[in-house]
């Protein structure tokens, strides 16, 4: 299995500088770390940018053909539109990306407590914001 774990950190005023990350773990090693930055933007789109990015590398690589691909993010909005229980207003361009690549790659979701000690979901949190502030 391939434990994708994603996170997106920004500022609360809307249209400040964020940051996402994601880990591709196959028992209990990371595979892949990838973050970036932007400019102006929320959390929530760094939430989704991470995601996608993180299931758009998994089907790059066909690695979904050999293995079952589990999304795991603090962020329930992000998990809700990738397995398509939810598709927001705002933010359709990046929340229709997410969802496309998350069909494509068979992803299934997890949701984990944000902040709860959980080992890879804190070394995520820790990217996303890293990348924030070195933009």
């Amino acid at each position: 299995m391939l434990e994708l774990y994603c996170d997106g950190s920004a500022e609360a005023k809307v249209g400040t500088r964020g940051g996402w990350a994601f880990l591709v773990v196959r028992d209990d090693e990371v595979l892949i770390s990838r973050s970036g930055s932007a400019s102006k933007t929320t959390c929530l789109v760094m939430e989704f940018v991470a995601a996608r990015s993180a299931l758009e590398l998994v089907v790059k690589r066909r690695w979904h053909t050999q293995h079952v691909v589990e999304l795991i993010s603090d962020s329930s909005i992000a998990l809700d539109v990738a397995a398509g229980r939810f598709m927001p207003k705002r933010h359709g361009t990046v929340a229709t990306a997410l969802r496309e690549v998350a069909l494509e790659a068979g992803a299934r979701t997890r949701w984990v407590r944000a902040h709860s000690g959980h080992r890879w979901n804190e070394a995520v949190d820790a990217l996303a914001r890293k990348a924030k502030h070195a933009g």
